[in-house]
């Protein structure tokens, strides 16, 4: 039978912020060429 234990609890709340931190990797490196996109877009409109 299982027996939830504080081990379990410390790998499930080890494994959530794991899982948390790479997706905000993740999205923020999908995000950041969009940005870099933009950004260099506004310069290109300034400098005309």
């Amino acid at each position: 039978m299982f027996k939830f234990d504080k081990v379990d609890l410390q790998r499930i709340t080890v494994s959530t912020v794991g899982a948390a931190i790479l997706s905000t990797i993740c999205v923020l490196g999908a995000v950041a060429p969009a940005r870099a996109d933009v950004a260099t877009v506004q310069v290109v409109q300034i400098a005309k």
